[in-house]
């Protein structure tokens, strides 16, 4: 009797976060146990600068009169290796003052001032002015001041270059948006992403990786995704570096005037009417479960996935599940609003973003976030 030939089979091992280096049940671990070893603040309450309490976590407030002022504080991630690997900076700025204005907007504050960061190796003077353009562009699309900044000189502890900073905000006593008030039935609306944002790189660069495709191969994909532009692309098309590094969406405007137009009651609803804002970056849809301690999120109708998340999912592969749970999927912002002012509200902030529209419903069954693709489930963040 012959023997059979032995046949392997390759199996090809979906790809996550963790594995790629960044394991972000560990890392809130850490952060829980960071926050639970700080004393308390010396400011009583009362008095100037005596802390706010903030539930969701975007950012932090502090107490300033009849205001209150908020800060947040982030940088830019892995996302700069692919900046610096290809020396391209032009966005970064960008990147990292919407990492923070982003965070101020959820509880409804207005950004006003940023102040940033950068280490390096070694000083470059060509490296620092296209920086410090990106950084004042930022500050225009975010309507803010850059009240200044430092700059060392690490060579010992960097290897290459890294940035981050600052953002001071404010909004009057009494008008934070917290999502105290959310309750079943209430509308989430969603506001597109302009790409990958600042979040997740480390995954997908092990993806690029995995690949074999250059950074500056053309993109293997079409990345005029919904009419989009790729900031600093020629008209022959993106390569797969610049859609990687197409910057971070500011949504200062429409938020902010949002915002200002519902509390004079001369917008598409009033402050009531505004429940609750999640910025969604690391954690992806699970960031929702940070604004209320039971109501649920359902997404039952969400934005166009942009095409190189559906291209990292092929290649990694990398499960729906940690798609939805790394990247924003398209959607970089939402807001609950009450129903019965959802139309109006959806499309007072459509003509100002095209894309934007309603996704889905606060609910009542758990505390817990569900969607179309039954894969996708959240039940911590």
């Amino acid at each position: 009797m012959k023997s059979r030939p032995c046949v392997s089979v390759v199996v090809d091992t979906p790809m996550d976060y963790a594995s790629s280096g960044v394991d972000i049940d560990a890392e809130g671990a850490a952060i829980a146990s960071l926050i639970g070893s700080l004393s308390g603040s010396v400011r009583q309450a009362g008095t100037r600068g005596a802390p706010v309490p903030l539930p969701g976590g975007f950012g932090g407030i502090i107490e300033f009169g009849d205001s209150r002022l908020a800060l947040a504080t982030d940088g830019v991630g892995s996302k700069l290796q692919v900046a610096n690997q290809l020396g391209r900076y032009e966005g970064v700025g960008i990147d990292c003052v919407a990492m923070n204005v982003n965070d101020l907007l959820c509880v409804g504050a207005e950004p006003l001032a940023f102040v940033d960061y950068i280490a390096v190796p070694e000083t470059d003077p060509e490296v620092h002015a296209v920086i410090g353009a990106s950084l004042a562009e930022a500050c225009r699309r975010a309507r803010i001041t850059l009240a200044g900044g430092e700059t060392a000189t690490l060579p010992g502890i960097v290897t290459e270059l890294d940035l981050s900073g600052t953002a001071l905000g404010w909004f009057p006593v009494g008008s934070a948006i917290t999502g105290e008030r959310l309750a079943a039935g209430d509308v989430i609306i969603g506001l597109p992403s302009s790409g990958v944002h600042s979040n997740g790189y480390t995954l997908l660069r092990a993806v690029v990786e995995k690949s074999g495709l250059g950074l500056t191969d053309p993109a293997p994909f079409d990345a005029t995704h919904n009419g989009r532009e790729i900031e600093g692309a020629n008209e022959s098309g993106a390569t797969l570096g610049e859609v990687l590094l197409n910057p971070t969406r500011i949504y200062v405007d429409p938020i902010i005037d949002l915002i200002d137009a519902c509390r004079d009651e001369s917008g598409p609803c009033t402050s009531r009417d505004l429940k609750a804002i999640a910025h969604i970056t690391g954690g992806g849809l699970s960031n929702l479960l940070r604004l209320h301690e039971s109501l649920g999120w359902h997404i039952s109708d969400p934005l166009p996935i942009p095409p190189e998340f559906t291209w990292m999912a092929e290649v990694g592969p990398v499960e729906t599940l940690e798609m939805h749970r790394v990247f924003n999927m398209g959607m970089g912002m939402c807001l609950a609003v009450g129903p019965e002012v959802a139309d109006s509200v959806e499309k007072w902030l459509a003509e100002r973003l095209p894309g934007s529209r309603r996704v889905g419903v606060v609910t009542d069954n758990g505390h817990r976030v569900t969607h179309a693709d039954s894969r996708v489930v959240f039940e911590h963040y």
